[in-house]
């Protein structure tokens, strides 16, 4: 076991070096993105780090969420009309295919004739 546990540890101070080492460059990417692009009062057009902010959703209003949850109920209805469908129409031909299936049997057994 010693030497499992010394394998996983070294693994363990790889992985903290690496994580440490990627953060490191991160930042300095950022650093430099902050010090060649800087911020410019009187411009009318966006910065890059400003043009690369996500816009904020407001939160949906109690009638649109109602909406959404209605459509997601009508979906799910239809759904489960459209499966019964299926499975009464599926029932249906199998059952035709059955009793065609006898009667194609019976046939060739007892009324067709023998030449």
């Amino acid at each position: 076991m010693d030497a499992f546990e010394e394998i996983e540890d070294e693994i363990r101070r790889q992985e903290d070096r690496v994580k440490a080492r990627e953060l490191r460059k991160r930042l300095a990417e950022l650093e430099k993105d902050l010090v060649e692009t800087p911020k410019a009062k009187n411009s009318s057009q966006p910065s890059e780090a400003e043009a690369r902010e996500v816009d904020v959703m407001k939160p949906a209003t109690k009638a649109g969420r109602l909406s959404k949850k209605m459509a997601n109920l009508g979906k799910f209805c239809l759904i489960v009309v459209s499966v019964i469908v299926a499975i009464r129409l599926a029932a249906w031909i199998g059952t035709i295919v059955m009793v065609l299936g006898v009667t194609w049997i019976a046939y060739k057994l007892f009324l067709e004739s023998n030449d």
